[in-house]
C-alpha cells in the first residue's frame, strides 16, 4: 500500500508553482513600455512605491508617446507615397520649410525615374527628446523599389519633428543608402 505525502509538505510546492510559472512568461512590448513609463514617472522608484495615480499617468504618457510615433510614421508613409507622383511639390510639402535641401537628403530615392512601386517597412520610431510626448523622432526604413523593370533596396533613416503650429509632422532630414540584396 502506498503512502500519500502529508498536505503540509505539498503546501509550499503548491504556493511556489504559480510564481515559477509567472516568471517564465514573456511580456508584450506594450506591457514593457507601460512599465518603463510608470517607472519613469515615479521619482526615487527604489524607495517610493508606485501609486494608482502614478500608474495612470505612466499609461497616458505611453499612450501619448505611441500616438505621436504613429502619426510621425504615417506622415513619412504619406510622403513616400506622394514621392513617385507627377507633382513633386506635393511630396516636398512634407519637408520642413516646404522643400528638401539642395541636394535633397534622400536624393538617392528622388532621382529614380519611372518608379512603379515601393514597399515600405519601418522600424519603431525612436524618440529624439525626453518630452512626455516626443516632438522629434528618427524612423529607420527599409524600402524595396520597383523601377525600370528592376528591383532595388534602400535603407536608412528619416528624422521628423512636430510642426511649430502643432498641426502634424515635418521631415527635417534623411539618410539613405543602397542595401545589399
Amino acid at each position: 500500500m502506498r503512502c500519500l505525502p502529508s498536505p503540509r509538505l505539498l503546501l509550499p510546492v503548491l504556493l511556489v508553482l504559480p510564481l515559477a510559472h509567472c516568471s517564465c512568461q514573456r511580456e508584450s512590448a506594450a506591457e514593457a513600455d507601460r512599465e518603463v513609463a510608470t517607472d519613469a514617472t515615479v521619482t526615487g522608484a527604489a524607495t517610493t512605491p508606485a501609486t494608482a495615480a502614478d500608474a495612470a499617468t505612466g499609461a497616458s504618457i505611453t499612450r501619448a508617446h505611441a500616438e505621436a510615433a504613429t502619426q510621425a510614421a504615417s506622415t513619412l508613409h504619406a510622403y513616400l507615397g506622394a514621392l513617385p507622383g507627377p507633382d513633386r511639390s506635393r511630396a516636398d510639402a512634407y519637408w520642413a520649410g516646404g522643400r528638401p535641401g539642395t541636394p535633397a537628403d534622400d536624393a538617392l530615392l528622388r532621382d529614380i525615374t519611372d518608379l512603379r512601386g515601393m514597399r515600405i517597412r519601418n522600424d519603431r520610431p525612436l524618440a529624439l527628446d525626453h518630452e512626455s510626448t516626443p516632438r522629434a523622432f528618427e524612423i529607420p526604413v527599409q524600402l524595396r523599389l520597383d523601377a525600370n523593370g528592376r528591383t532595388a533596396r534602400v535603407q536608412g533613416t528619416y528624422r521628423l519633428r512636430a510642426r511649430v503650429d502643432g498641426q502634424g509632422w515635418e521631415i527635417t532630414s534623411a539618410s539613405l543608402q543602397p542595401a545589399p540584396d
